[in-house]
């Protein structure tokens, strides 16, 4: 199983880590530039006279009113779109893939997990399974209470 383990950063791929890293600071360097002119209002608003002069140097009070107009534009114009995207999404999903549970035998759950069939039986019948794992994510032990 190749998939990412969040509880397990050290099976990330260099790549990963990077690809996150990136990810991580690119979104961190958007908020600050989205929140920057927030600040500056909130500055001129409390009366820091450099943040005072630096709204009139970029038009004053009406031009605040015209950012504050495409501002909320742009939100609702994104909030739409992320919401047209979660209904085709979950309409697709809902369309192309329907809601149907293959079966699944006790000896393909056994293969899959690498647990023994009484194991298996003891876990479904108890209602707290601790799991351990190595440091490749192998199931190593299974304790039933």
């Amino acid at each position: 199983m190749k998939s990412l383990i969040i509880n397990n950063p050290n099976l990330q791929t260099r790549q990963q880590k990077i690809g996150s890293l990136c990810i991580a600071t690119f979104s961190w360097l958007l908020w600050v530039y989205f929140l920057l002119p927030l600040f500056t209002l909130a500055g001129w608003l409390m009366g820091v006279k450099s943040l005072a002069t630096e709204v009139r140097w970029f038009g004053g009070y009406k031009t605040l009113l015209e950012l504050l107009q495409m501002y909320g534009s742009i939100i609702a114009a994104i909030a739409l779109l992320w919401l047209c995207w979660t209904l085709c999404t979950a309409w697709r999903k809902s369309t192309l893939f329907p809601s149907q549970q293959t079966a699944l035998d006790d000896q393909i759950l056994c293969e899959y997990f690498h647990v023994t069939a009484p194991q298996l039986k003891q876990g479904k019948r108890t209602k707290i399974v601790t799991v351990s794992f190595d440091d490749a994510g192998q199931i190593t032990g299974i304790v039933t209470n």
